[in-house]
């Protein structure tokens, strides 16, 4: 069953993720077998329509000029016979020379059907009633009977003029069926083999037609899907950035209070603060340090979201990602492995883009795992122009029957409680904006691992800013 699934087109599978009432249009394998057999039913039913004509038309035209030539043998052979002297020594001899072709069974009766010569059919001479005579209507003919034996024949009669003598010929209906039929019967291969090239045609055809309409169709949904998500993303980096100045003036009122306030409990002469007070405020200073830390983290992480091409240090962005995810960490007892000890000069992306990125698969790794679980982030940097980045858990993992559609839009492997499917469809459509590629291997109860390969240098560069500071933002 493994081998067939991979003869399997790319849309066979296919579920319709976005849900709704579009599933029944979107159903691309029912679409596949309704242009198969339409198209299949168009394209061979004039063909067996004309074998059967064929056929028909074949055995009609073979058994009139059978019988045919049987009536103009018998009455030729009547008519000689009656014209000799020795009636009873030529009649033998006619038969002897007709007896002599392919399934030839001929004999001479009287009116009552009594046999005067031999007959391979209805025996030896003076059988009295071996043939019954009353469909012998006319002076010649051909009728259809059948042998002691119960075999069907043809049987031509021809009445010997001047004489109570019928002169008959038998001859065999399976022989007569057989006289058009195997003939045809190599047609009949002939037709299997049409038959099966014209719908292997028709299969590969619809698979290919399907496959470009699932295709675009996939395209459609992830462009607009991208896009949707682009926007939601820019309101919230908007709604981000205002949140962090307005929380900025307050905070900045607090330290500079709460600096005076530790001013007057210090310097003030002739008196002793309490001793509780300064390192109480200290606090409150440090926890001022920390929310602008955070504001200053959702600022450079909001100010970066519009496309721009520019010098990344790799090392730098990937830590500022895990500072988001730090505190969860530390709660959840997850280790954080980092290994990047390459240098990579020149690396230039859209630094927005792999923020983005690093922080779906990030929270993906955290999802998959259990309390206390490692989290391994590998670079490394063999080729020139590709950088490759390993992202390892060690969580549940994906099934089979999962992993091949994890990259699809809306699609989710996740509790109905949570997750959208929108994490892992973005890092694909932004990988390959980047001209890159993504690859995913999992086991089930041992974990995940993506690897990124991304160039050095992208094909395409949206907007160069090389004069910016790569580690702009990341200054605590």
């Amino acid at each position: 069953m493994k081998r067939l699934n991979k003869f399997k087109p790319a849309f066979w599978n296919h579920r319709d993720i976005s849900g709704g009432h579009f599933h029944t249009a979107f159903n691309f394998q029912r679409k596949w077998k309704l242009i198969v057999l339409i198209t299949s039913f168009m394209a061979l039913s004039p063909l067996f329509v004309m074998t059967l004509v064929d056929f028909s038309l074949t055995r009609r035209v073979i058994e009139d000029e059978v019988k045919a030539g049987m009536s103009k043998i018998l009455n030729l052979t009547a008519a000689s016979i009656s014209f000799s002297s020795d009636l009873e020594k030529t009649a033998r001899d006619y038969i002897d020379l007709l007896n002599s072709g392919d399934n030839n069974d001929t004999f001479v009766i009287n009116e009552n059907g009594t046999l005067l010569t031999t007959s391979f059919y209805y025996g030896k001479p003076g059988t009295i009633n071996a043939l019954n005579t009353s469909p012998f209507k006319g002076q010649t003919g051909i009728v259809e009977s059948v042998t002691p034996d119960k075999k069907s024949v043809i049987a031509g009669y021809a009445r010997i003029n001047n004489s109570p003598f019928i002169l008959v010929q038998v001859k065999s209906k399976q022989w007569l069926t057989d006289l058009w039929f195997k003939p045809r019967l190599t047609m009949v291969w002939y037709l299997a083999a049409s038959i099966v090239l014209i719908l292997l045609s028709i299969m590969g055809m619809a698979t290919y037609l399907v496959g470009r309409i699932h295709s675009a169709d996939q395209k459609r949904i992830e462009v607009l899907h991208h896009a949707g998500y682009t926007n939601k993303l820019a309101s919230i980096g908007r709604l981000a950035s205002g949140v962090a100045h307005e929380v900025n003036n307050p905070l900045a009122i607090i330290n500079q209070k709460t600096g005076l306030m530790v001013d007057l409990l210090t310097l003030k002469e002739g008196s002793s603060p309490d001793l509780r007070m300064v390192p109480l405020a200290n606090d409150v200073l440090d926890a001022v340090t920390r929310c602008g830390t955070i504001t200053r983290r959702l600022l450079d992480f909001a100010r970066h979201m519009e496309s721009s091409i520019q010098l990344v240090d790799l090392g730098a962005v990937i830590k500022q990602t895990l500072a988001f995810l730090e505190k969860e960490a530390q709660r959840r007892g997850i280790t954080i492995s980092v290994d990047n000890k390459t240098l990579i000069p020149g690396f230039e992306c859209d630094r927005g883009s792999l923020q983005q990125i690093f922080l779906n698969l990030f929270n993906n790794a955290f999802a998959a795992m259990e309390n206390g679980g490692q989290l391994t982030i590998r670079v490394k940097f063999k080729k020139k122009e590709k950088v490759t980045i390993t992202v390892s858990d060690n969580g549940s993992g994906i099934s089979e029957d999962d992993i091949h559609n994890i990259f699809e839009p809306f699609y989710s492997s996740k509790n109905d409680n949570w997750g959208s499917g929108h994490g892992l469809s973005i890092t694909y459509g932004l990988v390959k904006e980047m001209g890159g590629d993504i690859m995913v291997k999992s086991q089930l109860e041992k974990g995940t691992s993506f690897t990124l390969l991304l160039p050095v240098t992208p094909e395409k560069k949206l907007k160069v800013n090389r004069d910016s500071d790569p580690d702009e933002g990341l200054n605590e």
